[in-house]
């Protein structure tokens, strides 16, 4: 027989991303539209239309999230549910420790809005606004866990569950 080694964990916290944050997302989607609309003169019917672009971001996410957890050698697993969750397919096999959590959050907040800011140059105007709008909305479940994680002590262990970050501390 095998040693394995059985771990039981404390749920700390769980930050849940629900109907609120969904409404927050559009709220935000919906104003950097307006705003941008008046700020560059672009009718708001074109900024709409141009929305399609917003399928970028959540693949842009997907692909650092990625990217980086192979960089770290951490094993990433895929669901079909983790691919709705607004952490857009980040999930890992096992509880991830919370310096892991941070970087990873950080590197594909940073390098989405950074590429939707590279890519903003290249796009017509409508549709480079539209981009910024959604990468600013699409963020912000990652950027409220992460602010959620500094509450957290250094110790404990994080897992991506569907609409939902849990931050669980060992007991042993």
């Amino acid at each position: 027989m095998k040693e394995q080694t059985i771990y039981s964990y404390k749920l700390l916290h769980r930050f849940r991303w629900g109907a609120v944050g969904y409404l927050l997302q559009f709220a935000v989607l919906a104003a950097g539209l307006a705003a941008a609309s008046l700020a560059a003169l672009v009718p708001l019917s074109e900024l709409i239309v141009s929305l399609s672009i917003l399928v970028i971001v959540p693949v842009l996410q997907f692909l650092l999230f990625r990217l980086y957890a192979y960089s770290r050698s951490q094993q990433t697993r895929i669901t079909p549910d983790t691919l709705f969750s607004p952490w857009w397919g980040a999930g890992t096999a096992v509880p991830v420790s919370l310096s892991f959590f941070r970087q990873a959050e950080l590197t594909v907040i940073l390098g989405s809005v950074l590429s939707a800011a590279g890519l903003y140059v290249w796009l017509p105007i409508s549709y480079g606004l539209s981009l910024a709008a959604a990468a600013a909305a699409l963020n912000l479940p990652r950027l409220f866990s992460l602010l959620a994680s500094l509450r957290q002590p250094q110790q404990c262990r994080v897992k991506y569950e569907w609409r939902s970050v849990a931050f669980l501390l060992t007991d042993g």
